[in-house]
């Protein structure tokens, strides 16, 4: 597949963690910058959890939840 810089990577689970900056969201470019590496990466078999960066840092409990339960649920099924 190549290299490719993603923010967390869980091998064992095929799971990639991504936390966007506004720019992700303000930049055409770089929102379809992303959806490629996305789709690429569901290509080869990962999972995809995109956060906002300021949703992580205001409402960490929800997606460390949303996190949890992903993980609880890739694992179950690897």
């Amino acid at each position: 597949m190549g290299h490719m810089e993603v923010d967390f990577l869980c091998e064992a689970l095929r799971l990639v963690l991504e936390l966007d900056g506004q720019q992700h969201l303000a930049d055409a470019d770089a929102y379809r910058r992303d959806r490629r590496k996305d789709a690429l990466l569901q290509q080869h078999g990962y999972f995809i959890l995109r956060f906002l960066a300021q949703d992580a840092a205001k409402h960490l409990d929800r997606v460390l939840d949303n996190i949890l339960g992903v993980l609880v649920s890739r694992r179950n099924k690897l």
